[in-house]
């Protein structure tokens, strides 16, 4: 898709005059009639063309979101727009973007700007400024750039009430200096917060740059240091709305041909633009308005253009000097608003532009863009009802409709709706009073048999219903984050009444002047109570980028999976279709990724993946049958499968440890795509990325409660408790397996709440505590009246797991109470030596981008965030309390795939971290294997809890089938139950989990097996537990490969 944009923009840049100049000459072959006067055929042919300059609105949009989302750098015509942008801040400045990497400040008369070229941008750190706020309003000290022993310090001298949020800098970033902002926080950010730079004995002194002088903070601020800056940028939350949030982001030498550009001016905000190596001068004095927008500004200056009550746009009506030039008694009263409007030469004249010139008709196109966008009355029939077709008018004139939704209205839900036809909706609003409602006609012949129920999806506000009843009460539908209330969108029921040949919905529209997320790449806009006009930078020309090039992609074993434009039918039945592309034009699939990469040949791109499309089969078979409705798989049928509960999705993997090789990858639950969908998928897909249809299970997710991974994870914090043990050797002791009674004693001793014989812990708090699973006590897991990490492991015990990571966290400094738990990492690695757990889980693959395609895309390739050849970010959120150490170290508060959850299970199996990756090879270049980081820590004690989990832990019952004898041998595993608060369709909210099973298999443990394979399966929105519902979807897999020969394997 990207190319086609590129191409349509670079067009309407180059020729624009031309392209407007034909179209008005089509237009304006006569005069427009009115909408009650229109014949159908003219009605369609105004929507389309409606629709039509929304798909350049959509152009535009899309292209400029990208650039934005990409900080791509700019070049040609589209970079000097840039430095224009820079115009307000720094007026006739001229600076120079170098090559070599590094921050540079240049002052320009009393503006500043900061160029950092070629630097690498950190993940971004954020802070809730909420959570900083005193009683006073006043924000306590914002600690930034600490090193552990400045917080040992702080604590000692008794300020462990300022130590919030701390954000912690590793021993690489030794010279940093430390910045502390604070101050009153105001909601407007109108008042400044304070800022300090003290300098590090032998590190470096520092300089602080700030939209608010030499101290000071509004919203954008940079400290600089030798060859790194930090960047400070407060914002909105909606969250927080009495104090905002701060973004904090490290910037440090990189590989990129890039600069960012900030522009300070004296006393405004600052400006920036992503820009490539070279010199630029910025305009002394603001560019002329463009010919649109000249014209837009004298036609409000002389009153022919107006907002009016209701919100919409008007302009002067092209027979106004004709009514003018009436008598009196020959005038209708419908232009009467009009009448103060003058005749003279220059009214003539902007009339004769208006509607006669290319200019004109530009103007008119975004005026009717804008009013589209200002009202929304949208309907859909089930698609056994498509024949049905609803007339639309609005006061007493029929209006068109266009078979469409605007992409931004997307947002109004919070998944995408399944079990419709397509939408219909008004186009156009002409005259239309504020608060007038429209009319939705059905009606059918004499001789057509009445439908029995009508089901009607509605976004609008029902007035009234005549000629039908409601079957059962309307089901509120908008569940969006735009949505002004529940029942903006509706679902209706409707049952004619006896006798009744039509039904008719009077309603109101919604008002949707916030609901667009592409306003900022609109011409008009509102401000201060009336129109405004703004020129876009997306309208310069941009360079031409090369068409999609043709793309052919196989399994490991040579298999077709996507050739001409399109999957194969087996790839489809393996649940292949959305990573590999559902179309062309889906450019986040693989696919579509290898089509944007040059091809000057126009020769396609040859590319083998990784994936066993035979396994692939078995496990989406699996997965469907098992995970999603809980039903029997004998490798060939599914029986006793149950209807798929409301929001379940489920993912599984497979890879090969030794190599990274993924083997398969399925997922289910995501809604269904077809062509007939296409386009409200894709909408969807960019109004609400994180939801959208087109997410993959298996590799990606959404950022929500519903991906924690639950006790699987106790893996990571088992690995991180045998790193703390290296330097503690209670720690040590504790893992090997104590006494009960010594147990008891020491935590007694140090002054913990833990004991043995208790179901939670701390024990005996109402206040946040942690629980085991139905309530167990630890004493009857112990084995020789001891109890250590193997058999915590093997049953999953929370209460332990809680306590050993409070132990194991250097924040808390041994105690029970108190300490520093409230860090934040600035950088990679912040955290390693204070906190062994999440050490361990970055080590695994946690926090990390994972690019899955073997090193064979371009250093340059432009990634964006839902590639299907790069998988979500496995995150821990951020700890503030103990309590939150606690729930991270059973797996709570986090996020992750089956893929990392694999790759965790992997390295236990090769004692260093799993390098995953997707392509083998492409256009004939093999990819690389490289080796994993080393884990460095015993892995005897893990590796026996995982064994105990699959012979008498929480999975044995799913692997005790005599067919998976030899499989059990091999197999070490762990389960997983996370739970989460569910919200139904009927708005109940039920207890329910995402389960979890995940291990590896040692080499032999399967026909034909020679390298060890370590897999990983969840499913959402169950009710029952990783044990009894994830494990044996893997075992329905590995029974099915278990049953074939060596040399059905080999195939």
């Amino acid at each position: 898709m990207a190319s086609w944009i590129g191409s349509a923009l670079q067009t309407l840049a180059q020729r624009r005059r031309q392209w407007r100049r034909a179209r008005n000459l089509r237009a304006g072959q006569g005069a427009r009639t009115s909408a009650r006067s229109q014949q159908p055929w003219l009605r369609w042919s105004v929507a389309l063309g409606v629709a039509g300059a929304l798909a350049g609105g959509a152009i535009i949009a899309g292209h400029a979101r990208q650039l934005g989302a990409t900080g791509q750098a700019l070049q040609g015509d589209a970079a000097a727009v840039a430095v224009e942008a820079l115009q307000s801040a720094a007026p006739g400045a001229h600076f120079e973007v170098s090559s070599r990497p590094g921050v540079r400040v240049s002052e320009h008369g009393a503006a500043r700007i900061l160029v950092a070229s070629g630097m690498q941008a950190s993940d971004p750190l954020r802070i809730d400024l909420c959570t900083q706020l005193q009683a006073d309003g006043r924000l306590a000290p914002l600690r930034v750039g600490l090193q552990f022993e400045d917080v040992a310090r702080l604590l000692a001298s008794g300020k462990s009430l300022q130590l919030r949020n701390v954000a912690l800098a590793s021993a690489a970033l030794k010279t940093m200096p430390q910045l502390v902002i604070g101050g009153p926080a105001s909601a407007d950010f109108a008042r400044a917060l304070s800022v300090s730079v003290t300098p590090r004995a032998g590190g470096e002194r520092g300089r602080w740059l700030g939209d608010s002088g030499a101290a000071g903070l509004r919203r954008d601020g940079w400290l600089i240091w030798g060859d790194a800056a930090l960047r400070v940028h407060r914002r909105s939350l909606s969250s927080c709305a009495r104090a905002g949030e701060l973004v904090l982001q490290l910037y440090q030498p990189g590989a990129a041909q890039r600069a960012l550009v900030m522009a300070f001016p004296a006393n405004a905000n600052a400006v920036s633009a992503w820009l490539a190596p070279g010199s630029y001068s910025v305009p002394e004095n603001a560019r002329a308005s463009l010919e649109d927008q000249a014209l837009f500004n004298d036609l409000q200056t002389y009153g022919l253009v107006r907002l009016n009550a209701g919100g919409l746009a008007e302009l002067a009506p092209r027979d106004l000097a004709a009514w003018q030039a009436a008598p009196d008694g020959a005038r209708t009263g419908t232009l009467a608003s009009w009448a103060s409007v003058t005749d003279d030469p220059e009214r003539a004249r902007l009339f004769k532009r208006l509607y006669r010139m290319a200019d004109g008709d530009y103007v008119r196109e975004q005026l009717r863009i804008f009013n589209n966008e200002r009202r929304l009355l949208a309907w859909r029939l089930r698609p056994a009802q498509a024949g049905l077709t609803w007339q639309a008018s609005v006061g007493e004139a029929p209006v068109a409709a266009v078979a469409d939704l605007p992409p931004a209205a997307s947002r109004l839900f919070a998944e995408l709706p399944q079990g419709w036809g397509n939408w219909a909706r008004v186009a156009l609003w002409p005259g239309a009073a504020p608060g007038a409602s429209a009319r939705l006609r059905l009606a059918w012949p004499a001789q057509q048999a009445v439908p029995a129920q009508i089901d009607v999806m509605l976004v609008g506000q029902l007035q009234s219903i005549s000629g039908a009843r409601l079957v059962r009460p309307a089901v509120d539908a908008c569940s969006g984050r735009a949505c002004p209330n529940a029942s903006a969108a509706r679902i209706l029921s409707l049952a004619p009444l006896p006798g009744a040949r039509s039904i008719e919905l009077d309603v109101l529209p919604l008002e949707t002047g916030a609901l667009s997320g592409d306003q900022q790449y609109r011409h008009l806009r509102v401000a201060g109570g009336r129109l405004a006009w703004r020129a876009l930078a997306s309208n310069s020309s941009t360079a031409r980028r090369a068409d999609a090039a043709p793309v052919i992609l196989q399994d490991r074993h040579g298999a077709v999976l996507w050739s001409g434009g399109a999957p194969s039918a087996p790839a489809m039945a393996a649940g292949l279709g959305t990573m590999l592309g559902l179309r062309a034009e889906q450019s986040n699939s693989v696919a579509g990724m290898l089509a944007r990469l040059p091809s000057p040949s126009g020769e396609a791109h040859t590319a083998r993946m990784t994936l066993d499309l035979a396994l692939q089969q078995a496990s989406q078979n699996a997965l469907d049958c098992i995970g999603m409705r809980r039903g029997r798989w004998d490798g060939a049928h599914c029986s006793g499968a149950s209807a798929v509960p409301h929001g379940r999705q489920a993912g599984m993997v497979v890879i090969d440890t030794a190599s990274g090789d993924v083997l398969a990858a399925a997922g289910a639950g995501t809604a269904a795509v077809d062509g007939a969908n296409w386009a409200e998928v894709r909408d969807f897909d960019r109004a609400n990325p994180d939801r959208s249809a087109l997410r993959l299970a298996a590799t990606q997710h959404d950022g929500g409660a519903l991906r924690s991974p639950g006790s699987t994870f106790k893996i990571v914090s088992a690995l991180g408790l045998e790193l703390a043990a290296r330097r503690d050797p209670q720690i040590d002791a504790l893992l090997a397996g104590m006494p009960l009674a010594s147990l008891n004693r020491m935590a007694a001793t140090r002054g913990f709440a833990f004991q043995t014989d208790a179901a939670s812990y701390p024990f005996g708090t109402r206040l946040a505590h942690i629980t085991n699973y139905k309530d167990q006590h630890l004493d009857r897991r112990a084995v020789d009246g001891r109890l250590g990490l193997a058999q915590a492991l093997t049953y999953s015990l929370n209460t332990w797991f809680a306590w050993s990571g409070e132990l194991s966290d250097a924040s808390l400094f041994g105690k029970a109470e108190g300490g520093a738990p409230d860090l934040q990492a600035l950088d990679a690695g912040a955290l390693d030596s204070v906190r062994p757990i999440a050490a361990m889980a970055r080590r695994v693959g946690f926090g990390r981008e994972l690019h899955l395609d073997g090193a064979l895309l371009p250093e340059d390739f432009h990634w964006s965030a839902w590639d299907a050849l790069q998988a979500s970010v496995a995150r821990i959120d951020p700890i503030h309390s103990r309590h939150e150490l606690r729930q991270m170290a059973i797996g709570l508060r986090m996020q992750a795939t089956p893929l990392h959850m694999a790759m965790v299970a992997g390295a236990v199996g090769e004692g260093r971290a799993v390098v995953p990756r997707l392509l083998l090879e492409l256009d004939g270049r093999a990819a690389q294997a490289p080796a994993g980081e080393q884990l460095g820590v015993r892995l005897d004690r893990v590796r026996a809890g995982m064994k105990g989990v699959v012979e008498r832990g929480t999975a044995s019952g799913a692997f005790r089938a005599p067919a998976l004898a030899a499989v059990r041998r091999g197999l070490f595993g762990k389960t997983g139950t996370a739970p989460a608060l569910v919200t139904g369709p009927d708005g109940v909210q039920r207890e329910l989990a995402t389960v979890w099973f995940t291990g590896y298999l040692e080499p032999g443990s399967l026909p034909g097996q020679k390298g060890r394979l370590a897999i990983a399966a969840f499913v959402s929105h169950s009710d029952g537990s990783g044990g009894d519902h994830a494990a044996p979807v893997v075992a329905a897999v590995l029974a099915a490969l278990a049953a074939q020969n060596g040399e059905q394997k080999g195939k």
